[in-house]
């Protein structure tokens, strides 16, 4: 899987936000999934006001304790403007402006082409060179490739350090 690398400004998102561990997920605990069906179940995708890309939903990593072997926690959201009042139920997370590796994974079943990327995302970051930030990671699953979940196509957004 190869990647690209861009900056990016600062983006403010607004959703539902857990706080999670790699290993609790592996586990009968897991949130992660949960967390989407609720998303989804309760209409966040619609409602959510003052979105600046509707269809765009975004699933950030942040708060990182450590590294991929501690706490962070994840939002999932939409992009809104920034400033603008929302709905106290939604947490806001931001995103900051950083240098990222996008990884684009193959079309396929949206949970098993993401599981894939971020088990190569793992590998990668274990290369010498490669150096996660832990700032903050993010999922944008787009209104268009995303549309239907057999056949999906997800970026996949790793902070790096660049030297």
């Amino acid at each position: 899987m190869n990647h690209t690398i861009v900056k990016l400004d600062e983006k403010r998102v607004a959703g539902l936000k857990i706080i999670t561990t790699n290993e609790a997920e592996c586990g009968p605990n897991a949130k992660i999934g949960a967390l989407w069906q609720r998303y989804y179940a309760e209409g966040f995708p619609s409602s959510t006001p003052h979105q600046t890309e509707p269809g765009v939903v975004y699933g950030i990593y942040s708060d990182y304790e450590s590294d991929e072997t501690g706490s962070y926690s994840l939002l999932i959201g939409a992009e809104v403007e920034k400033g603008e009042e929302l709905p106290a139920e939604l947490s806001v997370t931001t995103i900051p402006p950083a240098t990222y590796a996008v990884f684009t994974t193959r079309v396929g079943p949206i949970i098993e082409v993401v599981q894939e990327a971020w088990a190569h995302i793992w590998e990668w970051s274990k290369q010498p060179g490669n150096k996660r930030t832990f700032i903050a990671d993010f999922e944008r699953y787009d209104g268009v490739r995303c549309a239907d979940p057999n056949h999906a196509q997800v970026d996949v957004y790793i902070a790096i350090s660049v030297e």
